[in-house]
């Protein structure tokens, strides 16, 4: 009797001190991390690729656009200088005309003087050309004064009567400058470049 219950002792101790010893698969040993919290969703950490292309290639409409304003004011602008020539004869118009043959011959510039002249409504503009071309070469320079006496209206053109005083240097040292006055008469029409003169007497004030 006395050796069972010692066995029973012995196996019963045995069984606890197993137990106590070893670890409990459940639970977790103190500070041992969860590896499934270690690793982050794939959709929290994956980057927003559609919205940064979008920042980053934005949509060309906006340039487009622009360039359309450009266009636009371009074909603005070009309507203004339309609208900005005289469609009737008046005074500011003769004095714009005579000042830019003024401007013209007082700075030696043959082609500035012949751009008020419409080569094909003037008759006879081809003799003239040469008249001026002449005139040109055997002078060095001019000194112009004129004032405008009159402007009126005939139908399509403007009348415009110019007194004018002309100082002709020549090209020639020895010679004398050359005095002119006398009373001119214009006749202006508008054309496609504006008012442009058509005719003018006497030509041979310009020789």
């Amino acid at each position: 009797m006395k050796r069972t219950f010692l066995a029973f002792i012995s196996a019963f101790l045995f069984t606890a001190t197993s137990l106590a010893q070893s670890p409990c698969s459940g639970s977790s040993a103190p500070g041992a991390t969860n590896p499934s919290s270690q690793s982050a969703s794939p959709s929290a950490t994956a980057p927003a690729t559609g919205a940064q292309s979008q920042d980053q290639n934005p949509p060309d409409q906006s340039q487009k656009d622009k360039k359309k304003d450009k266009k636009k004011k371009k074909k603005d602008k070009g309507s203004a200088d339309d609208i900005t020539v005289p469609t009737s004869f008046s005074d500011a118009v003769a004095q714009d005309v005579i000042q830019q043959l003024t401007d013209g011959l007082e700075g030696h510039s043959e082609r500035l003087m012949l751009s008020t002249f419409d080569d094909n409504k003037m008759d006879g503009y081809l003799s003239f050309e040469d008249q001026i071309e002449a005139f040109f070469q055997k002078y060095d320079s001019f000194r112009v004064h004129f004032r405008i006496s009159q402007a009126t209206t005939e139908g399509d053109k403007g009348v415009v009567l110019v007194d004018i005083e002309m100082e002709e240097i020549p090209r020639s040292a020895s010679s004398q400058p050359v005095r002119k006055r006398d009373q001119m008469r214009f006749e202006m029409e508008r054309g496609k470049k504006g008012w442009k003169i058509v005719d003018l007497r006497p030509r041979t004030f310009f020789s």
